[in-house]
């Protein structure tokens, strides 16, 4: 398992409204301050499948992230604990809790700010289907004793 700050893939934003995309801290004074933690649990090379990641985020109190790594693919976000407001295209913010998803298609920016307490998410990244028929065909292999 890769622990690391979210800095690589996220804009990571506090109330303030400030940004950091250096070190993974949040900015913007007030309560929404903090380290969000991104935890790689598996990646392509490891998964060998349509499959581009699987991310654990921990999003301290009212701290937010703008998703911006990894362009092209398509994205599962599941709240594993809190919830978390999300800003996405065009429409009005809303509200994620624990134990719901959120679709989020290849070309969208979702920003994700958790709620009064410490959110954790399960990011799962995978390739469009346009992509993914680009994979070559994999044959599994069956291994006999």
């Amino acid at each position: 398992m890769i622990v690391s700050p979210a800095a690589a893939h996220a804009r990571v934003t506090g109330p303030g409204g400030g940004s950091d995309t250096g070190s993974g801290t949040a900015t913007g004074g007030g309560t929404g301050t903090g380290s969000v933690l991104r935890r790689c649990l598996a990646r392509r090379g490891m998964l060998h499948s349509e499959c581009e990641a699987v991310d654990q985020l921990v999003l301290p109190p009212h701290v937010g992230v703008e998703h911006l790594g990894r362009a092209g693919v398509d994205e599962a976000w599941f709240v594993l604990s809190g919830t978390v407001t999300v800003d996405e295209c065009d429409s009005p913010p809303w509200t994620l809790h624990a134990g719901q998803l959120m679709l989020s298609p290849a070309g969208t920016r979702p920003h994700i700010r958790a709620g009064a307490e410490t959110a954790t998410l399960l990011l799962v990244a995978t390739l469009p289907d346009e992509r993914a028929a680009q994979l070559p065909p994999r044959t599994p292999e069956i291994l006999h004793d």
